[in-house]
């Protein structure tokens, strides 16, 4: 069974969009911790709102590039396009994290968020 941190976040219909992400990870992963949510300040020059971010830890027998590629398709599905970033629009990002034991992603590691949060999650990882 391979273990995997997901990074959920939105700034668009926030509060709506991350429950309809966690409604539709639950239909791909049968095993899956949410941690609690945050609020996180707009980064960069585009982004100009708060977003909500969320971790996940889910557990499953998928490969690491299955996994990957429904997260992209849970992105397209939710309304997400290209253009998005440029609009400082985000309906939802789903990030794979880590896998099993390797960081995939490490400089979203280093976010503030990430930091204050995975504790809750450790446990399961």
């Amino acid at each position: 069974m391979n273990k995997a941190l997901i990074s959920i976040g939105s700034n668009e219909n926030k509060e709506i969009n991350i429950v309809s992400c966690q409604l539709l990870l639950k239909e791909i992963f049968s095993k899956i911790i949410y941690s609690k949510t945050c609020i996180t300040a707009p980064y960069g020059t585009n982004y100009k709102t708060d977003f909500i971010n969320q971790l996940a830890v889910v557990s499953t027998d998928k490969t690491k590039d299955e996994v990957s590629s429904l997260l992209k398709s849970l992105e397209i599905k939710m309304g997400r396009t290209p253009d998005d970033k440029k609009k400082g629009k985000v309906i939802i990002d789903i990030d794979l994290i880590t896998w099993n034991n390797d960081i995939l992603k490490p400089e979203e590691m280093n976010r503030n968020y990430i930091k204050n949060i995975i504790s809750e999650l450790n446990t399961y990882l």
